[in-house]
C-alpha cells in the first residue's frame, strides 16, 4: 500500500539542536528505507501567533531551519519543504498581521 511521510517544525531558534534533528534523521532514514514521499511542513506563522516574535522574523527563522533540515540528506526529488508563509498565498502575511492584532470581539463588534 503506497504512503507518504508529513513532519515539520515550527521555527522558534536559528538552528536546530539534537532533539530538533534526531526525528529529522529518523524520517530521512524511513525515507530511504521505504523509498516514499516526504512533506516538511514549517510553520512560521504558528510561532507568529504564539510567540513573542514579529511575522518577518519567523519567516527568517523558517528559512534558516529549512537549511539543517535540508542537511539531514533526503531525497530532493521525493521530498516538499514549504513554509506556511510562502505557500497559502500573497495576501496570508497581511491577514495573520491583521488576525494578531484583532480579537474575536472586536470582529463582532
Amino acid at each position: 500500500e503506497k504512503f507518504y511521510l508529513y513532519t515539520g517544525r515550527g521555527p522558534s531558534s536559528l538552528s536546530l539542536h539534537m532533539g530538533h534533528l534526531i526525528p529529522f534523521q529518523f524520517t530521512q532514514w524511513l525515507q530511504e528505507t521505504f523509498d516514499v514521499p516526504l512533506v516538511i511542513q514549517l510553520t512560521d506563522d504558528e510561532k507568529y501567533f504564539f510567540k513573542d516574535l514579529e511575522l518577518e522574523e519567523c519567516h527568517a527563522l523558517a528559512y534558516e531551519n529549512s537549511k539543517d533540515i535540508i542537511s539531514c540528506g533526503f531525497d530532493p526529488k521525493k521530498t516538499f519543504i514549504f513554509s506556511d508563509l510562502n505557500y497559502i498565498g500573497e495576501m496570508y502575511p497581511n491577514i495573520c498581521k491583521i488576525q494578531k492584532r484583532v480579537t474575536f470581539n472586536q470582529v463582532k463588534g
